[in-house]
């Protein structure tokens, strides 16, 4: 909830009521985005592993010299 008045008309009380509902809206959406986050790595199995079973190597010729 953004006020639309001028804050050079503001007390500054209102001042600082605006200033701290901006603060507690980008808060409360920094804990939401957190939660979420949290749900969508809490669904990945722990102990999976990326590499494959038998890992294929490859060595690059030696240049001649």
């Amino acid at each position: 909830m953004v006020s639309t008045t001028d804050p050079e008309c503001m007390t500054v009380d209102e001042r600082r009521q605006e200033v701290a509902a901006i603060l507690a809206a980008g808060l409360l959406r920094r804990v939401r985005m957190a939660r979420t986050a949290d749900k969508t790595v809490s669904e990945v199995p722990r102990n999976r592993l990326e590499a494959r079973a038998e890992p294929r190597l490859s060595v690059a010729p030696r240049p001649a010299g």
